[in-house]
């Protein structure tokens, strides 16, 4: 024992500085590993989407270093709403994550807690007499896992007190009687401090010291558990992406069935508890730990199932008309990852994309039946939809800290900026000149030749194929695709050209509708080429984003 708490004064400072110094160490040590491995854990699972054992390893190993299930949800959510890693594959690291988050608990049955100066003392010296950022980090890591040590030696130490404490001993044994009432302190307490390591710590010292009966501290055990994984829930239910609602209702349901089946087997747990290990912390400690392992021995074969099921419970919300509002894949709690924050940017992009190509596909038939009141109100609501995606995707990467990003990363960042202005630019030009164009047409009565309105349906076509085409380049880096794109953008604006031409011609010929249209005929070929101009800029972008110094 490092210290001696014996006044009440004490024996709360020295809890309340451990609780502090646990969960300081648990977010620098967390911090320090997410700096530096996301992206590799973001490789290694795009990796492992078929191989379950290697995906629950990984959720095992990562957590362990980090030391936050939470760190780790945030992450495996990233990664899901950037198509990186499916929901079924996702269930299974979080899993894993679980079984990764005990281990630290478990430093304190191996009494490790007493070499916490050396591991601190090791890590500062590793931090200050070294010039590598490798060596830096590690260094840091290890200075983080000595304050995890500490503060979990600074619980036990000021719980020991309390066990010799009259009051204190009769409080714990009338509330020994109320298991269900330890469940949700439990809870709260895990509520309170957002670490399972911390609550459960807590849990596990004062146990070892005789403070709780084995069965009220497994109680309050069961109840952490659930409680760690209430705070994600509801933060994804105020403000998180859809599929990041699934994860969490999926980790805190699991939890749950799970502590509500161990909670009515306590006695039982108890009692076999006892006859395997002596000692009461080690037997909770255990036992958090086996509550993990078990609970993803049973769900890892169902992980399946799970994702079915949370994609039934959380559909995705439509309109009336069958479509998709607002942002679904941003997710400002990956703005510490860029790799993460980045993937779903682009993700959004995509998802704003096809609100573009929606509507210049429609922008032609409201040319032909622009009277039809429901093709106007479609072209301006999702033009209302464009703007709200390019807000919320530009608010989203402005937000990124820019000393944390790679130069890759930066250039990216550019180059999706420069794409949203392009898109929401194309969604202008079809709301403002387009459908200008269109009421002009049907105001003033004016028809098209045969030949003149098949080149313009003919370009029109074409020009969405192009832009579709342009689009591919978002998530496919291929510069020969890339040169056959610009290759096509080029032949179109001849063939504007030659479209051009073409009705001066028939004006020469002196058909009456082509007089008549003249001035919309050019107009619409106009148009057309500035949503062309802005499909090719977006490909140069993402040449110069991609491109190799």
């Amino acid at each position: 024992m490092m210290f001696a708490a014996i006044s009440p004064t004490a024996v709360l400072a020295f809890i309340f500085t451990g609780v502090v110094l646990l969960l300081y160490g648990v977010r620098l040590l967390s911090e320090t590993f997410q700096h530096s491995t996301d992206g590799l854990i973001k490789r290694a699972l795009g990796q492992l989407i078929n191989n379950p054992g290697a995906a629950f390893g990984i959720g095992v190993l990562a957590t362990t270093l980090m030391q936050s299930s939470s760190a780790m949800s945030s992450l495996l959510i990233g990664l899901v709403s950037a198509d990186v890693l499916p929901l079924t594959a996702a269930i299974i690291v979080l899993l894993g994550s679980n079984v990764g988050s005990t281990l630290a608990v478990q430093l304190l049955v191996l009494h490790i807690t007493d070499y916490a100066p050396i591991i601190l003392g090791l890590g500062c010296a590793i931090a200050l007499f070294t010039y590598r950022s490798s060596w830096k980090r590690a260094g840091r890591a290890c200075f983080a896992f000595g304050l995890i040590v500490l503060g979990l030696t600074f619980i036990s130490t000021g719980s020991q007190p309390i066990a010799s404490n009259s009051v204190t001993a009769l409080l714990f044994k009338d509330l020994s009687d109320a298991p269900l009432v330890l469940l949700l302190i439990g809870t709260l307490l895990a509520l309170i401090l957002s670490s399972s390591a911390a609550s459960v710590g807590l849990i596990v010292a004062l146990a070892a010291h005789g403070v709780l009966p084995v069965e009220a501290a497994l109680a309050l055990m069961l109840g952490a558990n659930v409680g760690t994984t209430v705070i994600a829930l509801l933060s994804a239910t105020s403000n998180g992406t859809l599929v990041g609602r699934r994860l969490a209702l999926i980790h805190t349901g699991t939890k749950l069935l799970g502590a509500l089946v161990a909670f009515m087997l306590l006695p039982l747990l108890a009692g076999l508890l006892a006859h395997i290990l002596p000692d009461a912390g080690v037997q909770v400690a255990a036992a958090h730990l086996a509550f993990n392992c078990l609970l993803a021995l049973l769900c890892v074969p169902l992980a399946g199932k799970l994702a079915t099921l949370a994609e039934r419970l959380l559909p995705e919300q439509k309109s009336a008309e069958g479509k998709v509002y607002g942002p679904r894949y941003l997710d400002i709690k990956t703005l510490s990852k860029p790799a993460i924050a980045l993937g779903l940017a682009t993700h959004e992009i995509l998802h704003m994309a096809d609100v573009a190509l929606e509507m210049l596909e429609g922008s032609i038939q409201a040319l032909e039946e622009y009277r039809n009141p429901k093709l106007q109100q479609n072209i301006e609501a999702l033009d209302d939809q464009l703007d709200e995606l390019n807000a919320a995707i530009k608010g989203f990467l402005t937000q990124l800290d820019e000393t944390a990003l790679t130069e890759e990363q930066a250039r990216q960042e550019i180059a999706l900026l420069y794409i949203t202005a392009d898109l929401e630019a194309i969604g202008d030009v079809i709301t403002r000149r387009f459908m200008s164009l269109a009421a002009r047409r049907w105001r003033d009565h004016i028809s098209f030749s045969e030949e003149g309105w098949e080149d313009l349906v003919g370009y029109h076509r074409q020009v969405l194929e192009a832009l579709q085409e342009g689009l591919v380049l978002l998530t496919v880096h291929s510069p020969a695709l890339a040169t056959e794109f610009l290759e096509r953008t080029a032949h179109l604006d001849e063939l504007k050209r030659e479209l051009h031409l073409r009705h001066i011609r028939r004006l020469h010929q002196g058909i009456p509708s082509s007089r008549t249209s003249s001035a919309l005929h050019l107009d619409m070929l106009d148009t057309l080429g500035m949503i062309l101009s802005h499909a090719t800029n977006m490909a140069y972008v993402m040449q110069e984003a991609r491109a190799v110094k």
